[in-house]
């Protein structure tokens, strides 16, 4: 294998299976660790490792006025207004005051993004000159703000179901179609697993590495001449 597409590749499906997420230094020292790596696993850490940290470190571009993101060393504080023609004005002295303040911001038309950003402004103002009320207040009205945002955002679940070539091949076109529906059941309810009832329980989809993984060509149920991860 040559080229560092390959390597970062195979290395990235190693991590995930493992671990979960995007390669990082710590994790793929975790994996050179392990009590079961292998060389191969000991010399794709190594490679990602010596890359990682003899890279040239790039110089991070200052964040965007008016995001509210504040890169390390900035001047920029928790009373900086970056943008004063997007200001909300917001008032905390009093209960009272936090109240009125929080029942503006829940009203007004701005992204759900923007409100967390102001009532993240109320609750920070209000901690630094001990109002816990209104802080409190601030960071209850923030949840409100998620599970309403969460609710009207439902979870975006693949309709897509892979299984080893093999055993797709030994499928009839009914027991497919069983798998197929299941999965996009679960996924029309925001459900990112099908129903058990359509788990496939023979052994045949077990992996004891990415190896097996690899052989065992993991296709799409609907279409098997299209891998896994092709669209």
């Amino acid at each position: 294998m040559s080229g560092h597409k390959e390597y970062r590749g195979v290395l990235k499906a190693r991590i995930s299976k493992l671990y979960g997420g995007d390669v990082t230094i710590a994790k793929a020292r975790k994996l050179k660790a392990r009590k079961d790596a292998t060389p191969r696993d000991k010399q794709l850490a190594n490679w990602f490792i010596n890359m990682q940290t003899n890279r040239p470190l790039k110089k991070r571009k200052d964040p965007v006025v008016g995001t509210g993101k504040k890169p390390k060393g900035s001047g920029r504080r928790l009373y900086t207004d970056e943008d004063p023609t997007d200001t909300v004005p917001i008032k905390f002295a009093t209960v009272a005051d936090a109240r009125k303040t929080i029942a503006k911001v829940m009203k007004i038309n701005k992204p759900y993004a923007r409100k967390v950003q102001i009532l993240t402004v109320l609750e920070q103002r209000a901690k630094v000159m001990g109002k816990m009320e209104q802080a409190r207040l601030a960071k209850s009205a923030k949840a409100t703000l998620k599970a309403k945002n969460e609710k009207s955002s439902p979870v975006k679940a693949t309709r897509k179901v892979c299984l080893p070539k093999a055993k797709i091949a030994s499928m009839s076109q009914a027991e497919r179609q069983k798998v197929i529906r299941a999965k996009r059941t679960a996924a029309s309810q925001g459900k990112k697993v099908r129903s058990s009832k359509s788990f496939i329980r023979d052994g045949s989809t077990r992996s004891k590495g990415l190896r097996d993984w690899v052989k065992q060509d993991w296709r799409q149920v609907g279409n098997p001449s299209k891998k896994c991860g092709e669209k």
